[in-house]
């Protein structure tokens, strides 16, 4: 059986490998420190940032777990495009469900009102998961597509509120504190993502102008 025109712009395990690089990428960051400090109980990582901020009224502290959502619903997006079992379909699902769940809050309950808007996003983010299931109907610039609306929607705000957020932490601290490797690494992984999903969408474009 002959191979699309678009499948050999990549491989499977290329196109594969690079998402899941990107995906690594992200996790690792957002588990690092956002906030470095030289005194470790004062390092802030990225999944303690919600926690965090619910004492600074300004910041919208929901946006720091939209990277783990994203990268729960492209997980099991990419992973749907590559795997043909049933269950492995479902695995899927099952794992970027598991990695949404790694959001709730490190030191209070998730039932907490406080958390209301956190535990909406991860319902959201459950739901979409479960949606992916239909992701191989999906046309690849489609499937392109809201792999760059996810990588988009999993770091800018968090980045937004995130530039707002820190300089607070500097004066509580009193300290000009930089930037932890954990923000870098994570919008790496972000970076990486949305390539992989610029590609998807510009490869049909590709392969119109350079048939075979």
């Amino acid at each position: 059986m002959s191979k699309s025109p678009i499948s050999n712009l990549q491989s499977p395990v290329e196109v594969w490998g690079f998402s899941l690089l990107g995906l690594v990428l992200v996790v690792v960051g957002y588990f690092g420190p956002w906030i470095p400090h030289k005194t470790a109980a004062l390092t802030v990582p990225g999944s303690e940032l919600s926690w965090f901020a619910k004492s600074f009224a300004q910041v919208t502290r929901e946006f720091f777990v939209l990277p783990l959502i994203a990268a729960g619903v492209i997980l099991s997006l990419t992973a749907q495009r590559h795997v043909t079992r049933p269950l492995a379909h479902l695995g899927a699902v099952a794992l970027g469900v598991l990695v949404i769940l790694a959001s709730t809050p490190v030191y209070d309950s998730i039932a907490s009102p406080e958390y209301r808007g956190q535990l909406i996003l991860m319902i959201v983010g459950a739901v979409l998961v479960a949606l992916t299931l239909f992701a191989p109907r999906l046309p690849h610039r489609v499937w392109g597509g809201l792999i760059v609306l996810l990588a988009l929607v999993g770091i800018l705000p968090a980045l937004w509120q995130f530039t707002a957020f820190h300089p607070r932490v500097a004066a509580l601290y009193d300290d000009a504190l930089g930037l932890g490797w954990g923000l870098v690494v994570c919008v790496m992984g972000f970076v990486l993502l949305l390539a992989r999903g610029l590609l998807a969408v510009v490869a049909p474009f590709l392969v119109a102008k350079n048939p075979r």
